[in-house]
Formats: C-alpha cells, sequence, structure tokens
C-alpha cells in the first residue's frame, strides 16, 4: 500500500466521524466524501448513493464522471450477494435478473466495482466506482480497504439520518459512535494487516503486538481510553516499514551493515508518519518512535535512557522483542517460550524494564491458570508448550526481579 494512500485514509476515517456529527450541508460533505475514496485508489469516476426507501431503489447524492445514473436505479435486495457489505466486480459477478437492469446501467456509465451499504439489517445506499487510473486491476487488499470505508460510511449515513429525523434518541446516537470508533478500530486493523504484508515474514505481527501490550497495560491498571491508545500504537508501530524497499525485508540471506542501518530507520519513518494524523492519545506517536529504544540507552533512533522512557514505550518494546522471538523469520528460527523468557531474563535492565517484565509475567501465569477472561498472550503461540516449565521460568524470573 503507497504511503499517500494511508495517511489520505487514516485522515479520512476522522473527517468522516465529524461529519456524521452534523446534518447541515450533508450533500457538500458526502462529495468530499466521494472524492476521498475516489482519490484512495486512484479511480477516475465514482458515485455515492442513499436508499431512498426500503425496496431497494437509490438517489446518488455525489457523483463524479458517472452519466446517465439519475433515472430509477434499484437493487434486489432479496440477492444474497446484495445483502452483503462488500464490494464486487461489476465484470465478473453474476447476478439475478432483478439486478442485471441495474448492472447495465452501472457498466454503461463507467463503474466497475459496486458496494452495497448496510448498517445492522437496514439498508443504506450503495457506492459505484470506475477504473483505475493506472489500467490496474481490483486487488484483493483494495476490496478489504473498500469494506472498511464502506463500513464506516454506512454508518455515516445511518447516524444522518437519526440526527435529522431522531434527533431526540441521544441513546441510540450514543450506540451508533460506538459502533462508528469500533469500525474505526478496524479500520487501523486493516492498515496494520497491510503493513505486515509488505513483509511477509511478519504475518499478523502488528496485531499480535497490539494484543500483548493490551494485556500488559490492563495488568498495569491501565484507564479504558490509555488501554486503547497503546492498542492503536501496537498496530501501528512498524507503518514505517512501507517505505523500505521489499528487497531488504525480504532478504532471506544475513542482513548487511547497509540492510541494518536502512531497517533502523523504520521507528522514525513510523513516527514521521503518523504524528501528521491527528490522534487522541498524545503519547501515541512518541510511543511508536521510541519502542526500539532500551533502559542502557542502547537503543535507536534517540539512544533514550530508562528515565526518559514513557511505560508506553517500554511495553511495546518488550512485546515487540516477544513476538520477534516466539515467531520465525528467514534468517532465524523461532524460539520456545520458555527459552524466550529465559532470554529476556537475561536482558532485564539492559534492553527490557523489571516492572514492565514483572507485569508480563504475571499476565503469563493468569492466562496459564485460566484466571482472565480473554486471554491475549498465549493463544499467539504455540500449543506444545509444558505449563509447568512455564510456571518455573516465572518464578525464577519473579525472585530475580525481587532481588
Amino acid at each position: 500500500m503507497e504511503i499517500r494512500r494511508l495517511l489520505y485514509n487514516i485522515s479520512a476515517l476522522a473527517d468522516l466521524g465529524e461529519e456524521a456529527a452534523s446534518s447541515s450541508e450533508f450533500p457538500l460533505k458526502m462529495r468530499s466524501v466521494l472524492h476521498v475514496i475516489m482519490g484512495t485508489f486512484l479511480v477516475n469516476k465514482g458515485a455515492v448513493f442513499t436508499a431512498a426507501d426500503e425496496e431497494g431503489r437509490l438517489t446518488a447524492i455525489a457523483g463524479k464522471g458517472l452519466e446517465g445514473l439519475n433515472g430509477d436505479l434499484r437493487v434486489d435486495l432479496a440477492e444474497k450477494r446484495m445483502r452483503l457489505n462488500e464490494p464486487f466486480s461489476l465484470l465478473e459477478a453474476w447476478l439475478s435478473p432483478a439486478s442485471l437492469t441495474l448492472r447495465a446501467s452501472l457498466l454503461s456509465a463507467g463503474a466497475e466495482v459496486f458496494l452495497p451499504l448496510w448498517t445492522r439489517d437496514r439498508f443504506m445506499g450503495a457506492v459505484a466506482l470506475g477504473r483505475k487510473f493506472t489500467e490496474e486491476p481490483w486487488s484483493a487488499e483494495d476490496f478489504d480497504l473498500l469494506k472498511a470505508i464502506g463500513h464506516q460510511l454506512a454508518i455515516t449515513l445511518h447516524n444522518h439520518d437519526l440526527l435529522t429525523d431522531l434527533a431526540g434518541k441521544a441513546e441510540e446516537n450514543r450506540r451508533l459512535y460506538e459502533e462508528m470508533r469500533l469500525i474505526y478500530h478496524d479500520t487501523i486493523q486493516a492498515f496494520a494487516a497491510a503493513i505486515d504484508a509488505k513483509d511477509v515474514y511478519t504475518k499478523d505481527h502488528s496485531t499480535r503486538v497490539a494484543r500483548y501490550v493490551v494485556a500488559i497495560a490492563k495488568e498495569l491498571g491501565w484507564s479504558e481510553q490509555d488501554v486503547e491508545g497503546i492498542y492503536i500504537a501496537g498496530l501501528l508501530h512498524d507503518v514505517g516499514k512501507i517505505i523500505i524497499s521489499d528487497t531488504v525485508l525480504n532478504k532471506r540471506t544475513p542482513l548487511t551493515r547497509e540492510d541494518i542501518v536502512e531497517i533502523k530507520k523504520h521507528p522514525h519513518l513510523s513516527y514521521n508518519i503518523i504524528s501528521k494524523v491527528k490522534f487522541p492519545w498524545k503519547e501515541l506517536v512518541t510511543i511508536v518512535r521510541h519502542h526500539h529504544e532500551r533502559p542502557d540507552g542502547r537503543g535507536y533512533p534517540d539512544s533514550l535512557t530508562n528515565g526518559s522512557l514513557s511505560e508506553g514505550a517500554k511495553m511495546l518494546t518488550l512485546a515487540d522483542s516477544f513476538d520477534a522471538m516466539t515467531t520465525s523469520r528467514p534468517y532465524k528460527k523461532k524460539l520456545g517460550l520458555a527459552t524466550a523468557l529465559e532470554e529476556m531474563k537475561r536482558c532485564l535492565n539492559s534492553q527490557f524494564d523489571p516492572h514492565i517484565m514483572a507485569a508480563f509475567c504475571r499476565v503469563l501465569e493468569k492466562e496459564i491458570r485460566s484466571e482472565l477472561p480473554e486471554p491475549g498472550i498465549l493463544p499467539h503461540l504455540d500449543e506444545d508448550f509444558d505449563p509447568t516449565v512455564i510456571t518455573d521460568m516465572l518464578a525464577a524470573i519473579r525472585e530475580e526481579l525481587s532481588d
């Protein structure tokens, strides 16, 4: 995924949430939204429709380049494909006879992709997009991102209807806000997946790291809002790798000195990228920048020491390193859980903060004993470990921490 697309979409998502809070000048705002979507995928034509009635008729509220779509357009709501919040290609899709008229109208106007918009069980409208300027085919990654944006847009349209017709239902608006927050998370996860896809050997790395830091933060008693912030930091900590060459990231042979220098740029690159987005969590950007710093001052990019590092940065350092140890890379085999813990114990005070390590150990022990409602670490590891070995290792670590 290109860097401009990443920035465009995170910023656009924030804009959509703000637009849903007001019903004034809504058509103008929807035109802006359409331009955001078209710019994201570099397409030459597009339209956003709202549901005119409960029978699937569409009304265009924003359009560019798709001519002749002001007539009677109707979605067959009985067709399974049309009841899914998933985009599909009009060039390849087999549709029911009732949808052939719609498909013919869209194709003749220059559309290639169609996305029905649903929220709960209510049809809200649709998005139609034309071909890309680059003439490249639509990819699975494009469809995943469009689906996430479509979820947000469906909530936006629904929220607009509520604010217009049901302004007095405050509780419903609160629930919609919560749904929008969850969709925001889903979209950030889509970005994280795109980041991990850049490095074929670290699939789901960002998701695992995010879950690990959440588990540690909850153990340390962080507030719900701060836990949410560290979760987003975990998902986006490696976003800078988007700029680094695929050849370096996916190299099977040992890395050269030049390769290592290149890879070590990614915390600074990540910081530069996400600092351009207005997040509601103040420390998020600095936590991401410092996720390769060490208490002994031998980390990068700023060579900070223990007193200059936030608790969040220390947590992200530990979680990132633990996942690197317990997953295979082209240049090394993964470590077993007991071996990884032994290595982390060896690096206490130099690479890992003892306070954070102690919290991490407590989480592992609680997960082994099934004391947590939603385990966040062990489910992501191999299932063939011996719990007694882990328990003994945790006891040894805690003993050293208490010295």
